[in-house]
């Protein structure tokens, strides 16, 4: 099953039907319906409701790479930082929580995309990657690109990391960062109530593996 997120709507490609977490429709298509997807992607982007839309296919993999298809992709790599006090880091920008993330520059791994921009917008160093974690997928309009055909699936790829040091966190202010925290799990409640659906989902399937 592949997840986007859309604003806090989604849209699910799966080979089985799941009733929506919202009760809301759900979009089912056949094997000759994809351009059934541009209507979900443009419904999803007028409405004003919340909705879960999903898309059946036993297909789903080719249903993907059409999908995909739809938009400019702009690849993305961040990290779940956690110190040696078992603290998280978070990073606050447009008035809403965040983990650090960026671009995958040209040339660059994902490891090492995701390693820089951690660094870059916290002001750390030494930083270990873990282990990878699940990618997270979002659509949004590119201020940068000519309509209609400004829509940008961003894959992010996350890297669970570790932190041994005690250097003090300093906010990448170019990139609207205003502020940079450790968090204790304990307070995790206060984040989740201000922060993005895909983060909420990566949390909610990362923090019970940890």
């Amino acid at each position: 099953m592949y997840k986007v997120f859309f604003n806090d709507s989604t849209i699910q490609l799966s080979t089985e039907l799941k009733k929506s977490s919202k009760n809301n429709i759900v979009k089912v298509v056949g094997d000759e319906s994809y351009v059934f997807v541009n209507q979900i992607v443009s419904e999803t982007e007028k409405g004003g409701e919340v909705s879960d839309s999903i898309i059946i296919n036993q297909e789903v993999n080719q249903l993907w790479d059409y999908f995909r298809s739809l938009f400019v992709e702009i690849p993305a790599a961040g990290g779940l930082v956690r110190n040696e006090n078992g603290l998280f880091l978070f990073i606050r920008r447009l008035g809403v929580w965040d983990l650090p993330k960026g671009k995958i520059e040209k040339n660059e791994t994902p490891e090492l995309a995701a390693v820089r921009e951690v660094e870059e917008e916290c002001g750390l160093s030494g930083l270990k990657i873990v282990r990878q974690l699940d990618s997270t997928f979002h659509i949004y309009r590119s201020p940068y690109l000519t309509a209609p055909k400004n829509l940008v699936l961003k894959e992010t790829k996350w890297f669970l990391m570790a932190y041994s040091g005690n250097e003090t966190l300093v906010p990448q202010t170019e990139e609207e960062i205003v502020d940079v925290q450790w968090i204790p799990v304990h307070e995790f409640g206060l984040v989740m109530e201000n922060t993005y659906s895909s983060l909420r989902d990566l949390f909610n399937k990362t923090m019970p593996l940890i």
